[in-house]
């Protein structure tokens, strides 16, 4: 999965409702590059983050998680973590749907 896919899914995972309304510009969210639009993220979907052992970061909500390799930058280890979980709770169909209820392509 590319970085704009990755970002796109996470988006959907955090702001979307049942109609594919997004309240924010995704084409313009970037919360492996951006750090506020890393705390949006992580404000609307309650992840949060532990250390589970030396060099890696579990990006975790209840009993899902993701974990990173640290190498080198903390912080964008836990947002790509953080962007990978989020990721994981949207489908293609989710992303789909979005495309169509936006007008991105046709049916």
């Amino acid at each position: 999965m590319t970085d704009k896919e990755l970002n796109l899914r996470a988006g959907l995972a955090a702001f979307s409702d049942a109609d594919r309304v997004v309240p924010v510009n995704l084409d313009e969210f970037d919360p492996l590059n951006s750090r506020d639009d890393l705390i949006k993220l992580l404000v609307e979907t309650g992840i949060s983050f532990s250390r589970p052992r030396e060099g890696v970061i579990a990006a975790e909500i209840s009993e899902s998680s993701f974990e990173v390799a640290i190498q080198g930058d903390a912080v964008a280890a836990a947002a790509r973590a953080a962007c990978e979980l989020a990721a994981s709770w949207i489908d293609d169909d989710d992303v789909k749907a979005w495309n169509i209820a936006t007008g991105r392509f046709a049916r």
